[in-house]
């Protein structure tokens, strides 16, 4: 067991206790919220995570503990919880406050958290998460959860304009397949959003597709593609028409080394001392 998560759950009303629904739909969201996170934190898209309940009291509030668990025996995931709680954290505080996608907040994520807010506003009267000590608090009551409400339908359907513009965008390969239009298709994870990203391919990105292998596909291969890139919103990339595909190298050949950028005569033969002096009144 690594990192824990305290969840405490109020009702209004006469009695402070939850209807039976509202509990168990706040629980199963805030779990979907962490899978969703960490999915889009993960290269590949896979869950190595288990969130289960270690302890529950039925005081006022009720509370309830979750944990992380490796899903596979003996699998040290204490890096992975930390960051999908690091993250969960930040996205669910921030937006309180803004209107703006937290990092590895999908759609679903968004839709989720905007769920876990709208039920402080319809049948609870509160909702505390606690990450720990060193991420903030997440105090929600019914003022704050209908500020995040608005904040995460924002987040989810930006005022911004389509646009588009030529460049490049990098990613790890997902799937390659034909659309029901019989057009070539890649989809790629993008690297800063771990957004999946649809890349119609045509010229030479098709023929540099053609010389690589299944396992390209199956070792989630880096690539840059570059052509025209079509954004539904500011910064939010919808699908990119590839004109060219660059496979990254899967180690670092290619890459200068420290034997190639070190200069071990820098100095001339003087102590880093005398180098520095000369250096400065001008006599190097």
């Amino acid at each position: 067991m690594s990192r824990t998560i305290k969840l405490k759950i109020r009702a209004r009303g006469v009695t402070d206790s939850p209807t039976v629904e509202d509990l168990l739909d706040q629980i199963r969201d805030y779990f979907e919220i962490l899978n969703g996170v960490e999915e889009a934190v993960a290269v590949d898209g896979r869950r190595v995570v288990d969130w289960r309940v270690v302890k529950a009291t039925t005081n006022t509030p009720i509370e309830i503990e979750l944990a992380a668990f490796p899903k596979d025996f003996g699998v040290n995931i204490d890096h992975r919880a930390d960051k999908i709680t690091k993250y969960t954290a930040l996205g669910l505080h921030a937006l309180q406050t803004r209107g703006d996608r937290p990092d590895y907040f999908t759609d679903e994520v968004l839709t989720r958290a905007e769920r876990l807010f709208g039920r402080v506003t319809n049948g609870l009267d509160q909702t505390v998460i606690d990450f720990g000590p060193d991420l903030p608090l997440l105090n929600l009551t019914p003022a704050h959860a209908n500020r995040a409400i608005a904040n995460a339908r924002a987040a989810i359907t930006p005022k911004a304009r389509p646009y588009k513009e030529l460049g490049s965008v990098e990613g790890h390969i997902q799937k390659i397949e034909r659309d029901g239009f019989g057009r070539r298709i890649l989809c790629i994870r993008e690297r800063l959003t771990s957004e999946t990203v649809k890349c119609l391919v045509s010229g030479e990105a098709e023929r540099e597709l053609e010389h690589h292998q299944f396992k390209d596909v199956w070792r989630f291969r880096r690539v840059r593609v570059y052509g025209t890139l079509y954004y539904k919103g500011l910064g939010l990339l919808k699908e990119v028409d590839a004109i060219r595909v660059s496979f990254m190298p899967l180690d670092n050949s290619g890459l200068p080394t420290v034997d190639d950028i070190l200069d071990k005569d820098f100095t001339g033969g003087l102590t880093s001392e005398e180098y520095l002096a000369r250096l400065r009144d001008g006599s190097l």
